[in-house]
């Protein structure tokens, strides 16, 4: 199990989550970014749902096991994380250290990583489930299973929230299969060579980023582009909405797309 990311306030425990690997077929609405800045996963991952490439693409990436005993075993020190509870609270349960489950995947992120269904989920006495770290609205556990196989791939959740050490390529190079293609944009960028890109996102995945300094929309942070809607962008925010801009607004706020069909 990786560790969780340090510096949260959160009170978290872990336990198995029943969730099915999707609904149907991967949407992007399955994806809601968690406590993690890790904008470049989760835009990829709605980019990916929203085009058929990307579907089969997503669901090249994970199988599914069941049937077997998988034991899901805590560190002392993800322990001592995960009760951040005084044990004069009364509310205080200690966590466990061991969970077994009957489900586990075989996620393909250049190599092979294998994870189970026990996710990081936010102090609760009952049933419900709110994901830390990647989450679904529609109770869809693909977008988490990959963020979980990344964080095992590099070590934590921890790691994994170092947006200075792992840039868009990488991300992209690994869930898409090859690396992006794409284009910067600045004042001076043609609105039509915007246009083409996000007419073109309904067939292939696309992605854009904002600037640091953006006013329109979250700066510094990813976007899915899902294609034109009349003469506007339409966009989809991984923290779980989506956004219409123009496409001279797009232009100001926006400082890169990419694109490009999976392997």
């Amino acid at each position: 199990m990786p560790g969780p990311a340090k510096g949260s306030s959160t009170i978290i425990r872990a336990r198995a989550v029943g969730w099915n690997l999707s609904k149907d077929s991967p949407l992007p609405e399955d994806v809601k970014q968690g406590e993690l800045a890790v904008c470049p996963i989760a835009a990829i991952l709605a980019a990916l749902a929203h085009t058929t490439s990307g579907k089969r693409r997503i669901n090249n990436l994970i199988t599914e096991y069941t049937g077997t005993s998988i034991k899901t075993t805590f560190a002392g020190d993800v322990l001592e994380t995960l009760a951040s509870k005084t044990k004069d609270d009364p509310d205080y349960r200690p966590p466990e250290k061991v969970i077994n489950s009957n489900r586990y995947f075989g996620v393909t992120l250049d190599s092979r990583i294998e994870v189970s269904n026990v996710f990081y989920i936010k102090y609760t006495d009952g049933a419900d489930v709110d994901m830390v770290y990647m989450g679904s609205p529609n109770e869809a556990l693909w977008p988490c299973v990959i963020e979980k196989a990344f964080a095992s791939k590099i070590g934590s959740y921890d790691e994994l929230d170092d947006d200075s050490k792992h840039t868009v390529n990488e991300f992209w190079s690994i869930l898409v299969g090859r690396p992006p293609q794409g284009f910067s944009i600045d004042e001076k960028t043609d609105l039509e060579k915007i246009r083409d890109a996000a007419k073109a996102a309904t067939v292939v995945p696309t992605v854009g980023a904002s600037r640091d300094d953006a006013t329109g929309v979250t700066s510094h942070h990813g976007f899915a582009v899902l294609g034109m809607q009349g003469s506007n962008i339409e966009l989809f925010d991984p923290h779980g909405k989506k956004v219409k801009l123009s496409l001279a607004d797009l232009r100001k706020n926006f400082q890169s797309i990419f694109f490009g069909n999976p392997k």
